[in-house]
């Protein structure tokens, strides 16, 4: 059977994010061309500042759940941030925008691309690589593309919105001009750079059965310093439940972002919503269908490449 395209992916618009000479090119997220532009040049002209970490991750594998643990630890707080997430999200806010007064560092800036496809800037900074079972990933990332309803994307949104499960997951298994590129091709990537001293990998279903001792492994890799107690606390914060209540209402009313992201307020506080939704470990067991799992299962029989990462799957 032949994959369908994705309805948002290179295909669509012919739009990569690049490494300097680029020779690695990355089909982009595109919420709106000219936003992605600003972003490419942002990111291309972009000075490292000493102090800032950069994380990693694939869409719907832990970013604002992680996002939020680093950047409590380096602010030394277990109140939740309120600055907004996306705006240190270097793939949808020009990063050159970022200063003290909007964003000060030390910071957490984020990325859904692999790092071979930014620019030498990013490459061998303080890195945490965040990573969960495919067959989780597949599914909260089906909802959230089904469901995220971008005012200026159009008729894209009606492609993704009545397009099934098991439709969606042979792109997702299969396609490879999908925005921030094939999670499968992500991980063999990224997962290759775990030995370097500058790259710590944490996995979504770890940090949420033991958050304790995950955010204490963060806290020795980002040099934070923070005592037992703050880790503690940071833990007890970030329990999804407490995130889910805390997070959802924040961010939506900051005008740079919402110009840069194109949208507006409303649907800001429609989007937030969706990213805090189960977090659960498994979650993919209530709606693959036998065919799904048996599918997704045989390509994962034959992906060489992930043989030896330790998914857990519940």
């Amino acid at each position: 059977m032949e994959t369908p395209p994705h309805p948002r992916g290179a295909k669509a618009h012919g739009l990569y994010m690049t490494n300097d000479d680029e020779s690695v090119k990355i089909p982009a997220m595109v919420v709106k061309e000219e936003g992605f532009h600003e972003v490419k040049k942002a990111v291309q002209s972009y000075k490292w500042k000493e102090g800032d970490v950069l994380l990693a991750s694939y869409p719907k594998n832990g970013t604002n759940f992680l996002w939020e643990i680093m950047t409590m630890l380096l602010r030394g707080t277990s109140e939740y941030i309120q600055d907004y997430k996306a705006m240190c999200m270097i793939d949808l806010f020009p990063v050159t925008k970022l200063d003290d007064k909007l964003f000060p560092s030390p910071r957490v800036l984020n990325t859904h691309y692999r790092i071979e496809g930014l620019p030498t800037e990013f490459h061998d900074r303080k890195t945490v690589l965040v990573l969960r079972n495919p067959k989780d990933v597949c599914r909260s990332y089906f909802f959230m593309e089904s469901n995220l309803m971008w005012d200026k994307v159009g008729a894209v949104d009606t492609c993704l919105k009545s397009m099934t499960l098991s439709e969606y997951l042979r792109i997702f298994l299969y396609g490879k001009d999908v925005p921030f590129g094939n999670y499968f091709h992500y991980v063999e990537y990224m997962w290759a750079l775990k030995s370097k001293p500058n790259v710590h990998v944490v996995f979504f279903e770890d940090l949420v059965l033991d958050p304790v001792g995950e955010i204490e492994k963060l806290n020795v890799f980002m040099e934070t310093k923070r005592s037992k107690d703050l880790v503690e606390e940071i833990a007890e914060a970030t329990t999804f439940a407490k995130m889910q209540q805390g997070k959802s209402t924040q961010g939506h009313d900051n005008q740079a972002l919402l110009s840069a992201l194109g949208t507006n307020e409303e649907t800001m506080k429609k989007t937030l919503k969706l990213m805090f939704r189960k977090g659960k470990i498994g979650d993919w067991k209530n709606t693959f269908t036998v065919a799904d799992n048996e599918l997704f299962d045989a390509f994962l029989e034959e992906w060489k490449g992930g043989q030896d990462i330790p998914f857990r799957y519940v």
